[in-house]
């Protein structure tokens, strides 16, 4: 990269951070749904008043936006996004969860001191693991199909138990549970905020064939040995702190024709393989603030993260007996006892 070209990316990325938090406000406070399903330009009043904000605040986010060339204005100062452009504000959503990834700030900086712990879990951070859950409410039995499910290796008549290992607040374990209606579906977290939320879902949806379980001293019930035809691990491997013994648990549970589906982030293990790579820097971001910390959270601290990477990933999979089935240098890899 030419000097002038590196210091301009410097620059327009450290002006861009700034501005992206306001875009995460205006996601949050439902600013763009509302200038979208306005069909033509408003005052700024008129967008406070459909919001239910106040208008000296929504004027200073117009300004913001206007400046940033996301939002256009008239002569006689009103506010419209171009009917080509709205569907191009949907990635918002992503910008919206910049403020709650910050508020651990303070405690990252101390992590990363030599004299300081060495990270810390997600038991404070709901409003990160609901934001990391909400996406997971559109996942039909299309994306499950196309995404998640061993098309190929496991015919869903044959699935009676299904383990979504780290389920978070359950969203997608409540979808599998949809889409296999005659498997019994059991969806397990550390997190106690987690599995009080999910069980709040299933109530809600009065979804009758999932179970939620907290798992308490890492250990997965010695009753379940053998019990799972399907297990599936989204983006959970490279967050535990022990994924020696995870794993181990994982294996035991398993039928000894069961699949195991796993989705980590597509980075490369190797940073000279992800030089240039927007979306990678990206994921190292969400990996400093969150991943990380909670793989280093407690002992054996394995302090992957989204840094371990796909290759990584492969290879601590076929250390511990297992098979892999197709590509492993995928988002998702299929596994099996070997």
């Amino acid at each position: 990269m030419e000097l002038d070209e590196y210091a301009e990316k410097f620059s327009s990325t450290v002006t861009n951070g700034f501005i992206a938090l306001e875009i995460a406000i205006g996601h949050k406070l439902g600013l763009f749904d509302s200038l979208k399903k306005f069909t033509s330009p408003v005052t700024s009043t008129e967008l406070a008043v459909s919001c239910k904000l106040k208008e000296r605040y929504v004027r200073e986010w117009l300004g913001c936006m206007s400046a940033a060339g996301f939002v256009s204005i008239t002569p006689d100062d009103k506010y419209f996004i171009p009917e080509a452009c709205k569907p191009h504000t949907q990635s918002s959503g992503f910008a919206s969860v910049l403020p709650l990834i910050a508020a651990n700030t303070a405690s990252l900086l101390e992590c990363f001191k030599e004299d300081g712990p060495k990270g810390y879990d997600y038991s404070n951070q709901l409003d990160t693991l609901l934001w990391l859950d909400h996406n997971k409410k559109s996942c039909d039995s299309k994306w499950i199909n196309e995404n998640l499910f061993p098309v190929g290796f496991k015919e869903i008549d044959t699935i009676t138990n299904v383990l979504d290992f780290g389920c978070g607040p359950g969203s997608l374990t409540i979808k599998l549970a949809e889409h296999l209606p005659n498997a019994k579906i059991y969806g397990v977290d550390i997190d106690r905020n987690s599995i009080e939320k999910a069980k709040e879902k299933k109530a809600k949806e009065n979804v009758q064939n999932v179970e939620f379980v907290l798992v308490e001293n890492d250990h997965l019930d010695e009753t379940w040995t053998k019990k799972f035809d399907w297990i599936t691990l989204v983006d959970t491997l490279h967050d535990l702190p022990n994924p020696n013994f995870s794993i181990s648990d994982i294996k035991r549970v398993l039928k000894d024709d069961g699949i195991v589906s796993a989705v980590d982030p597509c980075v490369h293990s190797d940073h000279k393989k992800n030089q240039g790579n927007q979306s990678a820097a990206t994921l190292f971001v969400l990996s400093t603030f969150m991943c990380l910390p909670s793989s280093m959270s407690r002992e054996p601290a394995a302090a992957n993260g989204i840094g371990w990477g796909m290759q990584n990933r492969a290879e601590f999979i076929k250390s511990h007996g297992l098979k892999i089935l197709g590509d492993e240098h995928n988002g998702l890899i299929q596994f099996r006892k070997a």
